[in-house]
């Protein structure tokens, strides 16, 4: 993206939301000088109860009046179905009551920069592989700058214990994922405080409020009446 094309910083107070993993995280940025307040609770299947309620008691640590949020800031996925959709609905029902704009951060980032921040040092090519609750997991490759060097893709765990043993890649996976933990690189999961700052900090990051899935949802139809 070019500068002419970059979008401005986003102003403070910025509330991020992430719901496309494991986990169900807020955290609301205040300024540049202090770090984001957080919290983050282990949920599979209950975002769309959890969400809420977290977001409320966040405000009220901060002393923050929602209505005076500046942007918010989601993750769009790739990630669970049901999480992404909790996610990204709350975020556009939020920013078009404030009147504030709302901009989305892709999942791969998101981790990868949560695992930037725990200590680890991005290589100069990133394996970032997140948990898909299938077979094939979602899988894309990131410079140490974040940006794509590759489409993002379906891999299997051997296609992709294939591709880190070739030793030009450094894989970043989500901690669900232990079977990797024999391949080294870097473990975390993807958290609302790495959606805030890179929403922040990295305007060539930003995306549309728009969920990201690489493969169709599992839903069922509905078996048709027998007559």
């Amino acid at each position: 993206m070019s500068a002419a094309s970059t979008p401005p910083l986003l102003s403070a107070p910025l509330l991020a939301i992430e719901t496309a993993g494991s986990a169900c995280s807020v955290a609301i940025r205040l300024s540049a000088e202090r770090p984001p307040a957080h919290e983050i609770m282990a949920t599979s299947h209950g975002h769309a109860t959890a969400l809420a309620p977290m977001i409320r008691r966040l405000a009220q640590a901060t002393g923050i009046d929602l209505k005076s949020l500046k942007a918010i800031a989601v993750s769009c996925g790739p990630g669970g179905f049901t999480g992404i959709r909790v996610g990204l609905s709350t975020a556009r029902a939020m920013a078009l009551a404030i009147g504030c704009p709302i901009v989305g951060i892709g999942s791969f980032q998101a981790l990868a920069a949560t695992a930037a921040r725990s200590g680890g040092k991005l290589a100069v090519c990133n394996l970032v592989v997140l948990d898909s609750r299938r077979s094939e997991l979602f899988a894309v490759e990131l410079g140490p700058d974040l940006q794509p060097l590759s489409p993002a893709a379906l891999l299997t765990a051997a296609e992709i214990e294939t591709r880190c043993k070739a030793g030009d890649i450094a894989l970043i996976a989500d901690a669900e994922l232990t079977q990797f933990a024999a391949l080294g690189g870097l473990s975390a999961s993807a958290d609302a405080i790495a959606v805030a700052e890179l929403a922040a900090t990295r305007p060539d990051l930003l995306q549309s409020a728009e969920p990201i899935y690489l493969r169709p949802p599992d839903i069922s139809q509905p078996r048709p009446r027998k007559p």
